[in-house]
């Protein structure tokens, strides 16, 4: 977040210099460009929570569909699972490459330069 320096601070502060009616139309311009920072801020804020719930929503779609994948595969013969290339010890394996999540699948397999 990003803060006001004393610099800006200082031209927002109304001028003991103004006038009455100066200092009126100084203060309401101020009032004007705070509460547009706060609905810009708001607005920020909104999208930030607004695509935090559509990424949950994709992960948590990902993993029933992982869920549901996981169970057909037990349903099937080991014969109908080796005719597609799977075990029954690696059914997990193969619901995770069908349905990959985000980066927490490839985490495992990445390593530090």
């Amino acid at each position: 977040m990003n803060r006001i320096t004393p610099a800006e601070a200082a031209l927002l502060m109304p001028q003991a210099s103004l006038h009455g009616s100066q200092r009126n139309a100084e203060a309401e311009r101020i009032e004007t460009i705070l509460v547009e920072a706060r609905q810009m801020r708001d607005a920020a804020v909104a999208a930030r929570i607004k695509g935090f719930f559509h990424g949950l929503r994709a992960v948590l779609t990902a993993i029933r569909e992982r869920r549901e994948t996981i169970e057909q595969l037990r349903i099937l013969s080991d014969r109908e699972l080796a005719d597609i290339g799977l075990t029954r010890g690696n059914i997990r394996a193969g619901a995770a490459a069908a349905t990959p999540l985000a980066a927490n699948d490839q985490a495992a397999t990445q390593h530090a330069a």
